[in-house]
């Protein structure tokens, strides 16, 4: 949860002005349906859950993401999902400068 506070921060700072932090997958998917997000970090590992289902979610409304993950086994998981990468923890705000450059242009309407 630290790091996930600390991204919060470094993507605020980034200029990104709302950020939704959730722990859980039901808690994920609550805050998809409350307000659809413009683009998605999701931690693979959430403890006993993965966020495979989030993801799911993700796709099924066209919100790009990104998986997030410090265990490089997860990855080859990772890759038949429609993430537009895998950000390796650690991390640094550098990082995710270029992941914020490299978002496709958010879709208007």
């Amino acid at each position: 949860m630290i790091i996930a506070l600390d991204t919060e921060e470094s993507l605020m700072q980034l200029g990104v002005p709302e950020v939704a932090v959730a722990a859980t997958v039901s808690g994920a998917l609550q805050a998809i349906a409350d307000a659809p997000p413009h683009f998605a970090l999701l931690d693979y590992n959430l403890g006993d859950e993965s966020s495979e289902e989030v993801a799911e979610e993700l796709e099924r409304h066209g919100i790009p993401f990104y998986f997030v993950t410090g265990y490089g086994d997860a990855v080859s998981k990772l890759s038949a999902s429609k993430a537009l990468g895998v950000l390796q923890k650690p991390y640094s705000p550098a990082d995710l400068q270029k992941l914020l450059q490299a978002l496709p242009p958010r879709k208007q309407g």
